[in-house]
């Protein structure tokens, strides 16, 4: 290991050391190899010299190969250039396709019907209708939305209902507006160095290689960067980027931060993250059945995830919308209807089809907090008769 200048590091030099920059914020990794691209943006950060292992070096010679050991080669992959994000800022149609897409959620009954029943008087709709309208009202955010719009579909999707749930919970905890807006722009644009990746590594659906993964980590330091030059992005709703992927007990990157140390925004906005990426589907996976979801939120607390967090994610957040058609562990085809507030994730359910497939001519109801023994196993298809 030697220390270099960069004006004397070439490209395919392997960092020995991880390169932080003036906030303490990771922007390499050790092990990476360096690109032309990577050199000239520590330039710009201002950054004098790196650490890089030497090709004598023991601590790499006597290391025998290992699936989990650092790329000895370059990365196929790169960051996308500022250029390359500027053009995508410059497009109109992908930002009005954006934002129309965002406003049009905040009207959906579909989406809303994820808001217990007690968030959603006309008084709290009204205010979190509010907060989206006035962040795609500020050009600088619309432009970063159509980014992430252009960039791969899955995410900015992925990216709404974030902001939604994350929403969801600030109403839950009685922010006030001011607070709800940081929280529901941070849970937003948390993905938004998703948009500096490459298109191709987004959408892979094998396992990631070392390297891979080690880039795809720094959509959170790079997504911090963004929003941190954006005018219009509280240091609150800019940490979101940075730190949802923290744990509770510290096992979580970038920093390995523990419950206490990690900002609440960003908590949440990692606890709508896991949820929503679990029940999506993937480009390498089907997306899990809430219930599947519910499990392992309840097997997360104090572990990934602060358990009172979790209880307040579930009282607030319908895993089974209202009026959605399930199906039941014990064949039933049922409509559900409503639930306690405590326990959302086992609501009442109207049974409109028995087991045998008989229809019921008159829906009767189920209540699942109290028939402990029934477990909704997925969602049903709705058939005429």
């Amino acid at each position: 290991m030697k220390e270099l200048k960069l004006r004397d590091v070439a490209p395919g030099n392997l960092l020995a050391r991880p390169v932080t920059g003036k906030t303490g914020v990771t922007m390499l990794e050790s092990g990476t190899a360096l690109t032309p691209q990577y050199i000239e943006r520590l330039k710009n950060l201002g950054i004098d010299s790196v650490f890089v292992l030497e090709h004598d070096d023991s601590s790499v010679s006597s290391r025998k190969p290992s699936k989990f050991a650092a790329p000895q080669r370059p990365s196929r992959w790169e960051l996308l250039s500022a250029d390359e994000r500027e053009s995508k800022k410059n497009d109109v149609k992908a930002r009005e396709a954006a934002c129309y897409e965002l406003l049009l959620m905040t009207e959906s009954d579909r989406d809303l019907g994820n808001m217990a029943i007690p968030l959603r008087d006309d008084n709290q709709l009204r205010r979190l209708r509010g907060v989206f309208a006035e962040i795609v009202r500020q050009r600088s955010l619309a432009e970063e939305l159509g980014v992430l719009y252009v960039t791969d579909h899955f995410v900015f999707q992925h990216s709404l209902r974030v902001g939604l749930l994350s929403g969801i919970i600030g109403l839950a905890k009685d922010y006030d507006t001011s607070r709800l807006y940081e929280l529901v722009l941070g849970g937003l644009l948390f993905d938004i160095g998703m948009t500096t990746l490459p298109p191709e590594l987004l959408r892979k659906s094998g396992q990631l290689r070392p390297d891979e993964k080690s880039l795809m980590r720094q959509h959170t330091t790079e997504g911090y960067r963004i929003l941190t030059m954006l005018p219009d992005v509280s240091a609150a709703a800019a940490k979101c980027a940075l730190l949802h992927h923290e744990r509770y007990r510290g096992e979580g990157y970038p920093f390995g931060l523990k419950a206490d140390d990690t900002p609440e925004f960003a908590q949440i906005v990692g606890l709508a993250d896991i949820y929503d990426a679990l029940t999506s589907p993937r480009h390498y996976r089907s997306a899990f059945t809430p219930g599947d979801a519910v499990e392992y939120l309840f097997a997360a607390g104090n572990y990934d995830f602060d358990m009172s967090l979790i209880w307040v994610f579930l009282k607030n957040v319908f895993v089974f919308p209202v009026a959605s058609v399930i199906r039941l562990s014990n064949g039933q085809i049922g409509v559900v209807s409503g639930a306690d507030s405590s326990l959302n994730h086992r609501p009442v359910v109207q049974i409109i089809r028995e087991a045998d497939g008989t229809p019921v001519v008159r829906p009767y109801p189920v209540d699942l907090a109290v028939n402990r023994n029934l477990t909704i196993v997925g969602a049903a298809p709705v058939t005429a008769e």
